[in-house]
Order: C-alpha cells, then structure tokens, then sequence
C-alpha cells in the first residue's frame, strides 16, 4: 500500500499504476522466493544436524512421504501468502484506478467537467492497464513469387554452378583475406556432392528471401506498406486497439519522423486517417477504434512515409517490431492467472531446496538454491548473449558455452519465460496454454529448426511444475540412500 500511495512514474496516472504494478509484483515475487529458499534450507538441514529426523523416520513415515509432506507444506504456505496480497495489489490497483488524471483536475478547477472531452491518460489506463490483451504480430509477407523471378534471373546471369562456385569460396574465405588460396579440390568435392549442392542451394535461397524482405522494410518518401493482421475478434467489447510500432531511419536523422498510418477494414471499407510524428528508434503507439476490425477478423494498416521535401529520408519498418493489442480478458482474471505463474517459481524452488537440503549444509544449500534462483531469472539474457551467429565466425569457446547454457536449462527452469510483472503492467493477456505449460509437459512435432529436436521429430517443453516434481524426486532417491546416523 505505501508503494501505491508513494510512485510517481512518468507523472501521469496510467505511469503511477504501472510503476505501482511493476514494483509490487516484483516484491512479492522476490520475497516470497528468498524466503521459500531460507525456510526450506533452514527445515530440512536443522531437521538433520540436531538429529530431530529420528524422531519422525522412526515412526512408520516413509523417507519419500517426509520429502513430499514438506514441500506440499511450504508450497501451501507461499499460496496462503500469495494470493491474499495479490488481492491487496489488485486492490490498491483499483484504488489509484479511480483517482483523478491530470486532465480531469484541471477541470474539476475550472468547474468544467461538465464538457465531455476525451482524456488520453483516463483511455490509456482503461484499455493499457485495466485489460487483458492478446498481441498480434502481421501476416508473413508473400514473397514466393518474387524469389522465384530473382532466383530465376540469377540462374539465367550466372548459372548454376557458378552460384554454387561462389558461396563456396565465400565460406572457405570467411575469417580470411581475399587473396588467401583455396584449395580448389575442395570445391570441386562439394559441387559434385549432391546433398552438399541441395543444402547450398537452399543457403542462397534463404539469404535472397531475406535481400527481399530487407527491401520491402525499407519505405522511400512517398512509398508506403502495408501490414496484415489476422486472427483479432471483431467489435470485440468496443474497446480500443492499441497499435506499437518502431521507425528506423536509414541514415542518421535526429529529428522526428514524419508519417501517415491507414488503418482499413477490408470488409465494411470503414478507414481512419493517423497523421503522426515519432522520434526514431523509439516506441511509439497509436489507438485504433475496434470498427477497423473485419468480421473475419481482420484489419489492414498502411505506413505512408511523409517525409517533407527538405528532410526526405528511407524509413525501415520492420514487421517484427509491429504489434496489435486487443482487449480479450479482465484484469482480475488476468492477476489471478499472474499469481499462479509466480506460485510456480516458488513451488520449484522448494522442491529445489529439498534437492540440495538433504544431503548439503544450510549455507551451501541457499547458495546454491540463489545460484538457481538468479539463472532463472535471468535465463533470457543468457541465452541471447550465447546465441551462435554464423557471421561472426563463432570459435570453439562460443560453441561451449551456447551448449552450456542450454544444457543448464535443461533443469532449471526459465523464469523469464512468461512474466508475470511485464504482462500485468503491459496489460497482455496470460492465456491458460502458457500456465500448461508452466506446470505440465508439453510433446509438439518439431520443426526443421530445432536442434536436436528436429531429427527425432517431436520437441518437449517440461514446465516449472514438472521440473519441481524431477527435482523432488532426484532429492528422495538422495534422502533415501543417506545414513542419518
């Protein structure tokens, strides 16, 4: 309640919620981690340094039945602790929610508030914050038939195996100076292997399709393009959607970006015209009224590059960093679901202190449940900052630890994987699919892409929850094997 009654944020009412959110949330889940990891070292290892087990494992309780009855009792006790102070977060959330923007005290001053005039901050914080929104990315571009005229016309200019010819001396070259001899032998093996020809051959191909989707991002002044979104619910409750977005200048340009946004619904011919002015590299958004959206659900949005004649610059729009937000689900059922994602975390990391606490000291057992606890979280920028990128040359130190971190997550789960605080300030929707997931185990068909997975053709996704049960397991069989004598 003092976060609620002291956070600023960015001095408008929609930033003192969000702050309020983020702050909160991120409390709570820090807190009842550090004490989940403290309780369950402190139960288990005192239980076995000063000899207390003897006077339950000399009753008829199974070892796997001790294991078990203290997680299910810690686990209670971080529910009983959870969700009664997401109730209090939702509803202090509720309490700034009907506190008065900056707009409306101007005008309540003024003995104006008798004149209806739209207030962005109040719409921000009913349709940003106050919602469950699901996000849409657009439609992939069709681009086949124009990667088959290059591809084409590359064949008739070049040929073939010329093409071939040179992208293998490009890769035997990579990391070397142009001048550098190649052993032709070499070339001549994997232009008559068929299988190396077919794989090159499809190399060439997916670095021509990303040439052409390089050039479609790129908008000359004037020029516009448009994105597809499909999948949205149309009309759905009349609320707004919110539309995000990033313009990148193609040189450096430090003034603001100057544009044109249509937004069309390809069924009613319904259209609004959004002249704006964004600083580049920056997020930027805009609402779109909910008619826009096609009864196949649908909507159309066109970028128009205005750059005016002094200051004509190529603005890249890249399609990935579009976003469509709709209103899908309450806010109450959307904190109630960002409780149960927290509550995972907290149930592995008692089954995680059970892991470490039957057979090490208390010291080295919150250390090594802290050591888990901080890889979860910060699992995303660990395997962004090991990703291998072929153009970097990537050398045998690269490969080791991408393999590394990846093979730590094996185990330990990746907290950062559904967020309950960015879902809840953001106002996106947690789905029920993504709490299976969290908690579950889940066998898809694999992709040509997955590693490992691809050549056994199916891809396992083991949630926190399934991970807490191995981790308890693996402890018991620990427990069961140890002389406590």
């Amino acid at each position: 309640f003092y976060v609620g009654m002291t956070v600023e944020g960015d001095g408008t009412l929609k930033g003192k919620i969000q702050t309020f959110l983020a702050y909160s949330t991120s409390l709570t889940q820090l807190f009842l981690s550090l004490a989940t990891i403290f309780l369950m070292a402190t139960i288990i290892t005192r239980d076995i340094r000063y000899k207390h087990i003897f006077t339950i494992v000399t009753k008829p309780i199974a070892r796997w039945q001790y294991v078990v009855g203290l997680w299910l009792g810690v686990s209670f006790l971080n529910a009983m602790l959870l969700f009664p102070t997401m109730g209090v977060i939702y509803l202090v959330a509720e309490y700034l929610r009907r506190q008065p923007t900056a707009y409306e005290r101007k005008m309540t001053s003024a003995g104006q508030m008798s004149v209806s005039l739209p207030d962005p901050d109040r719409a921000a914080v009913e349709n940003e914050i106050f919602s469950a929104r699901a996000v849409f990315q657009p439609d992939p571009f069709n681009i086949e038939g124009t990667l088959q005229r290059r591809w084409k016309k590359l064949i008739e200019e070049k040929g073939l195996d010329n093409l071939i010819i040179q992208y293998i001396k490009k890769k035997l070259r990579k990391g070397k100076g142009e001048t550098t001899p190649i052993d032709e032998t070499k070339i001549e093996k994997q232009l008559r292997d068929p299988s190396v020809r077919e794989k090159i051959i499809k190399e060439i191909k997916d670095d021509l399709r990303k040439q052409i989707l390089g050039e479609i991002e790129l908008i000359k002044p004037g020029l516009s393009l448009c994105l597809t979104f499909s999948g949205l619910k149309p009309h759905e409750s009349g609320r707004k959607l919110e539309f995000r977005y990033k313009l990148h200048p193609f040189r450096a340009y430090r003034r603001t970006l100057v544009s044109i946004w249509q937004v069309k619904n390809p069924k009613t011919g319904h259209y609004e015209i959004i002249p704006r002015t964004d600083l580049p590299d920056t997020t930027s958004s805009f609402m779109i009224s909910p008619q826009a959206v096609s009864d196949d659900g649908k909507t159309v949005i066109c970028f128009i590059n205005a750059s005016t004649d002094k200051e004509k610059t190529i603005i890249q729009l890249k399609p990935q960093e579009a976003k469509l937000y709709q209103h899908i689900g309450s806010f109450e059922g959307n904190i109630f679901r960002a409780g149960l994602v927290i509550l995972s975390r907290l149930i592995f990391l008692a089954a995680a202190g059970v892991l470490f606490g039957v057979f090490l000291s208390f010291p080295i057992t919150c250390l090594a449940c802290l050591m888990v606890f901080s890889l979860g979280m910060m699992s995303a920028f660990l395997f962004d900052a090991t990703r291998i990128v072929p153009a970097a040359s990537p050398g045998a130190f690269d490969y080791f630890s991408h393999y590394l971190v990846r093979g730590i997550f094996i185990f330990i789960p990746t907290f950062s994987g559904t967020s309950a605080v960015d879902a809840l300030v953001d106002g996106v929707y947690i789905p029920w699919g993504s709490l299976l997931k969290e908690y579950a185990v889940i066998i898809t068909p694999s992709g040509p892409n997955n590693g490992l997975w691809s050549g056994l053709g199916f891809k396992i996704e083991a949630g926190t929850g399934f991970r807490a049960i191995l981790s308890l397991i693996i402890g018991w069989l620990i427990f069961r094997r140890r002389e406590l004598g």
